[in-house]
């Protein structure tokens, strides 16, 4: 928390993460009680959680060979932001799937969204798994 990269935008990166992670919480409730948001509100958390994600990777990176020490917290965000990542996905394939009239696209999409998950928990995983290899 020292270092010239924690706090990349002129305030503390934990900022960025405690409002983010907030709303997401706040997403999750919300898709916990059957709240269904419109295709348009998924594309924008997909390309905002895009953006995180390359920014995650950077931190990663900075955190990996350039200081040279892990931190917790930032481990658990790179993880956390690959899961909201692999719902914004998730939700628009579904968008997708509705659409679709062709039994077999349907099925190819759900098997693409089947997958989703356990495709980010492995990114995640590797991420990790390289960050503390780097170290």
């Amino acid at each position: 928390m020292l270092s010239k990269q924690a706090e990349v935008f002129g305030f503390p990166n934990s900022l960025i993460g405690v409002a983010t992670f907030a709303m997401m919480l706040v997403i999750a409730v919300a898709l916990f009680f059957g709240i269904r948001f419109p295709k348009l509100f998924w594309q924008l958390v997909l390309g905002g959680t895009a953006l995180a994600v390359i920014f995650c990777h950077w931190l990663a990176f900075q955190t990996t060979f350039i200081i040279g020490a892990l931190c917790p917290y930032c481990m658990v965000a790179w993880f956390a932001t690959l899961l909201v990542l692999s719902v914004a996905f998730r939700e628009l394939i579904e968008f997708k799937r509705e659409s679709l009239t062709d039994e077999s696209a349907q099925e190819a999409t759900a098997t693409i969204q089947k997958w989703m998950v356990p495709f980010h928990l492995l990114w995640a995983a590797l991420l990790i798994g390289a960050a503390f290899l780097g170290v």
